[in-house]
């Protein structure tokens, strides 16, 4: 009966320490809808001016302390360019993963890599001609992202970031696709949970 007891007992504290850290961890980890604007361009592609669009998906983010934390985000990201002409659409699954260093309350600098899978291109030449999935695009593509974020105490959050590539966009086959790669601005509001 004794032994029964101390098991119960044993259990009863696993079960009120697991939900104490439970609780203690549901404070650190947020995760929410995102919505917000790109403004992209190809580098060394001859392609000049930048090109708007959106990205839309979720985010999920945990702060270790204070100082530091880590923000994942699933975005559908519709990035391109103009050019005199015409313009390219290039759509992507994007997976940035980026550290966050609180600088003074929830302001923080934001930095990382982000994973993009294309899963749509469309390019679109004088009078009308259009060309999608035209197989001049890289179907993977790695960037590097740095910003500002910034968490409202009232739930919304809010960043802006500027990605380079570190690989190309446009396949090296091509005459343009030599050292091409996806340059963008982001501005993106999204809301905690």
């Amino acid at each position: 009966r004794s032994m029964k007891r101390k098991i119960l007992s044993m259990l009863m504290m696993m079960l009120f320490l697991g939900a104490s850290l439970a609780s203690a961890q549901e404070n650190r980890v947020y995760w929410g809808p995102k919505v917000g604007v790109n403004i992209s361009a190809i580098t060394k592609s001859g392609f000049s001016s930048w090109k708007g669009g959106a990205n839309v998906g979720v985010f999920a983010m945990y702060r270790y302390n204070d100082y530091l934390g880590l923000q994942t985000e699933l975005l559908f990201s519709m990035m391109g360019a103009n050019f005199d002409g015409g313009n390219m659409h290039v759509n992507y699954l994007t997976l940035p993963v980026m550290a966050k260093v609180y600088l003074i309350d929830n302001l923080s600098l934001e930095l990382g890599p982000q994973l993009g899978v294309k899963v749509y291109d469309k390019i679109n030449v004088y009078e009308g001609v259009h060309i999608k999935n035209s197989k001049a695009f890289n179907g993977f593509e790695l960037m590097f992202a740095v910003g500002l974020g910034y968490e409202f105490k009232f739930g919304m959050i809010a960043d802006v970031r500027y990605g380079i590539g570190l690989t190309n966009s446009i396949k090296n086959s091509y005459i343009i696709g030599d050292n091409s790669k996806n340059e963008m601005f982001q501005i993106s509001l999204g809301w905690k949970f």
